[in-house]
């Protein structure tokens, strides 16, 4: 039910891993614990599983825990209060309104949201009530199903994971080396070994794939050492002093504690950063600006090392002790700005919460069989979007039926036991962990495909049924389309999120034409064409709308003809990038494509949230244009195609700076 969080699966074996301790709280669950347990046990088993398979270095077991508690209690209250209808259904209903607020902090963790109501509405499939002490039993075997997720985390993590820990080790220790070899006065034919730096940006990165947009704490990790590195080699072509090597060696003591994975690293890294600091302060002549580039760097090296809450980053989970207070404070503060009437996320909230208790009312009152996948069906496919709304809801609709019907025709002729019933219900998440990547529709079938199967152990001696839960899963569907129908977005927001759309695919296009300039694509062709036929899709549906509305407001006609002349300039510069682009980009020099690659991550930014449709760090697309420009001279390109790269590079990065900078007026509201 909640393995709607979109999981990036490290590899076969862990996801052999997971399915393992997902089957093995299966059969704990069945064997010893309460009757229908075994639902919910599993569930958050799945959807830990899903969690910890996010592509985000860092945070994922404490990210674990979070799930656990969180579905946990869910399970807890919705079992505890599953007989007495009237105070479950407003139970229901104010739960799920209040986890759709979560989507404020990004599509993840309102996933992970939408799974907790998920558990605490299918509360009711058993039909018969449940005493206080088996809701604590059901509940406490549901996080313990969470949590045996991040012990196989902790005990065995992906090779994707070990690989990118190691190479991080190695990036570090390599600089501290280099650091020193500076400090010390040894640069005769000095420069920075890139070899390290190299290997650590392909085992975050794959270059030959398509361009994906990661947020910047992800990018960080292997981007923060590169820039180290530069301001290192800066230094080593700038002015010399005493104190200046002194910095130098508190530098490299800070780097090779960063390298330290054990407990001594952290406390190393705590004590070398003051000393550090310390010595910093000395500094004042003409090498004071790089000093203080290589100053922000370790500090927020030693950020991510420490686990420290970075503000300029939005995963604002940050679980350690020290930083907790923090990091609940700026979710709660970030969910509170969106409590007011023009926000996407409150209206979701509300329509998710009005469907799930009207939903679950018919179920309960109007006697529908298999009446819980009405408010199921509409808690997992409404989503707070604008752009595509109604297709991909019914695309959902489709999937969700579609898997309703596959498990249902296992059930019916065949009736398992609900130990069988398990076995395929983890089959099922196998399933879902594989089409994760697919779609959102292959996703939707695998998940409810999961959950019919789930379910029927909590009805087991219950026959089962072909017909009644796919009508109750269309009546859901309508459901939730009948939300957005009366309960729109605004205008303006709606104007917003396909302004957001059109911007991101004229982006996706560009990253894809400025990454054929360096990379060899085996479907280049094929996906520079793709991405221009989303760009010409969004654009008409961006002209729809804002043909539907009334230009009263002079502020708002124009931001209207700037925000155009942005878009039309950079579809104008990825044309020309298209036309100048070099048949095989060979002999491309390594440190040109690494730079290139550093201006398509700046580029395409952190992923579009429904708080944020779009955004453009405008200070950080110019500093990697910068750096474009300054490797520049190094590429040995004889067909002008680098020179041609950086140039439409410059154009692109002042189009995007302009619509960064002129965003919806407030006062068209």
């Amino acid at each position: 039910m909640g393995l709607t969080v979109r999981s990036v699966l490290p590899d076969a074996a862990a996801a052999l891993r997971s399915l393992a301790a997902v089957g093995v709280i299966a059969v704990i669950a069945a064997l010893w614990g309460p009757p229908g347990s075994a639902t919910s046990a599993v569930a958050v088993a799945a959807v830990a599983g899903a969690t910890a398979f996010q592509d985000s270095p860092r945070s994922r077991i404490p990210l674990v825990y979070l799930v656990s508690g969180l579905c946990g209690v869910a399970v807890l209250l919705g079992t505890a209060v599953s007989g007495l209808p009237v105070l479950f259904l407003l139970l229901c209903a104010l739960w799920c309104a209040g986890v759709a607020m979560l989507w404020a902090h990004g599509p993840n963790t309102g996933l992970i949201g939408a799974a907790s109501g998920a558990l605490m509405v299918a509360a009711t499939s058993a039909g018969t009530p449940v005493s206080v002490g088996a809701a604590l039993g059901t509940a406490a075997l549901a996080v313990v199903g969470g949590l045996s997720q991040a012990v196989v985390l902790a005990v065995w993590p992906p090779q994707r994971w070990r690989a990118q820990r190691d190479a991080v080790v190695a990036a570090y220790r390599s600089l501290a080396a280099d650091a020193r070899r500076l400090a010390d006065g040894r640069d005769d034919g000095w420069a920075v070994d890139t070899e390290p730096l190299v290997a650590l940006r392909e085992a975050f990165t794959d270059v030959s794939g398509p361009t994906l947009r990661r947020p910047a704490v992800y990018r960080g990790w292997y981007a923060l050492p590169e820039r180290i590195a530069a301001t290192l080699t800066d230094m080593a072509n700038g002015p010399r002093s005493e104190a200046l090597s002194r910095v130098l060696e508190e530098a490299a003591d800070t780097m090779a504690a960063v390298a330290d994975t054990s407990r001594a690293g952290r406390v190393g890294t705590h004590v070398s950063i003051g000393r550090f600091d310390s010595v910093v302060t000395e500094i004042d002549g003409p090498e004071s600006g790089t000093v203080r580039r290589l100053s922000a760097l370790l500090h927020e090296v030693a950020a991510m090392r420490l686990g420290d809450f970075v503000p300029s980053t939005p995963d604002a989970v940050r679980l350690r002790r020290p930083e907790l207070p923090t990091s609940v404070r700026s979710a709660m503060d970030t969910v509170r700005g969106h409590l007011n009437q023009d926000s996407p996320v409150l209206r979701h909230a509300v329509r998710v919460g009005a469907a799930v208790g009207l939903g679950g009312g018919i179920a309960q009152y109007a006697g529908i069989p298999y009446g819980y996948w009405i408010p199921l069906t509409a808690l997992l496919v409404l989503r707070p979007e604008t752009a595509h709304t109604y297709t991909r809801c019914v695309g959902r609709v489709a999937g969700t039926a579609a898997g309703v019907v596959v498990a249902s025709a296992v059930l019916v002729p065949f009736a398992p036991a609900p130990v069988v019933s398990l076995g395929f219900a983890v089959v099922a998440v196998g399933i879902a962990y594989l089409v994760s990547g697919v779609g959102y529709i292959a996703m939707s079938g695998a998940v409810a495909a999961a959950a019919v199967f789930l379910l029927d152990v909590a009805r087991a001696g219950t026959p089962s049924s072909l017909t009644d839960p796919l009508i109750a899963t269309i009546a859901g569907g309508a459901l939730a389309v009948i939300a957005h129908v009366a309960l729109p977005d605004d205008e303006l927001t709606r104007l917003a999120q396909r302004a957001g759309e059109l911007l991101k695919t004229e982006i996706d296009y560009a990253a894809t034409v400025i990454k054929g300039y360096v990379h060899e694509r085996e479907n280049a062709t094929e996906e520079m064409t793709a991405a221009w036929q989303r760009v010409s899709r969004a654009r008409s549906a961006f002209e729809a709308t804002t043909g539907a509305m009334r230009l009263e407001s002079r502020d708002f006609r124009l931001w209207l003809r700037s925000y155009r002349t942005a878009i039309n300039s950079l579809t104008s510069s990825c044309t020309t990038l298209e036309a100048h682009m070099p048949t095989r980009p060979a002999g491309v020099d390594r440190e040109f494509a690494i730079t290139v690659d550093e201006f398509v991550e700046a580029l395409c930014g952190d992923p579009p949230t429904a708080a944020s449709p779009w955004t453009v760090d405008a200070a950080e697309l110019e500093a990697a244009a910068q750096r474009l420009r300054e490797a520049a001279p190094r590429e040995r390109a004889e067909d002008g195609s680098s020179r041609v790269l950086v140039a439409e590079a410059t154009a692109i990065t002042r189009s995007l700076t302009a619509v960064a900078i002129s965003p919806v007026p407030i006062s068209a509201r």
